[in-house]
């Protein structure tokens, strides 16, 4: 019998988030870019894409993209995020302020770290104990 789907990074975010920005504006599976124009809806929700999270700390519009497993791809994702996130309307109000894009994963990946690093994104490493017995299960990774 298959076991049921769990949206792990999902949780894994939301509880991070929670736990570091618990009182400040948080936004989950957000589409980004431009509007949606008439007769275009169909192609256009094809062609938006849904970033984790978004933040306001009060000074920062943070960016997060999620992971269980650190993939490089994420990376990618982030920096997509960041280039549409001003021509987003819904965040019209928000566009003056600057952008940090944040890699939340559950252990350290150096090569990935270091491209972060490279790119100016920044890595966190959060794993809560119900993450590691996930890892430990998935992967047989404890690091």
């Amino acid at each position: 019998m298959p076991r049921p789907y769990v949206r792990r990074e999902a949780l894994l975010l939301e509880e991070w988030v929670k736990k570091n920005y618990p009182d400040k504006p948080q936004w989950f599976r957000v589409r980004l870019g431009p509007a949606v124009f008439k007769g275009e809806e169909k192609l256009y929700q094809m062609l938006r894409r849904w970033a984790d999270a978004i933040v306001f700390d009060g000074e920062h519009i943070l960016i997060i993209e999620a992971k269980m497993r650190p993939m490089p791809e994420g990376i990618a994702e982030l920096e997509l995020y960041r280039d549409l996130f001003p021509k987003t309307p819904e965040f019209k109000m928000f566009w003056k302020y600057p952008v940090k894009l944040i890699y939340l994963t559950t252990w350290l990946d150096k090569a990935i770290k270091e491209l972060c690093d490279k790119k100016g994104i920044e890595y966190v490493v959060y794993r809560p104990p119900w993450a590691e017995e996930y890892i430990r299960k998935t992967w047989g990774v404890v690091s």
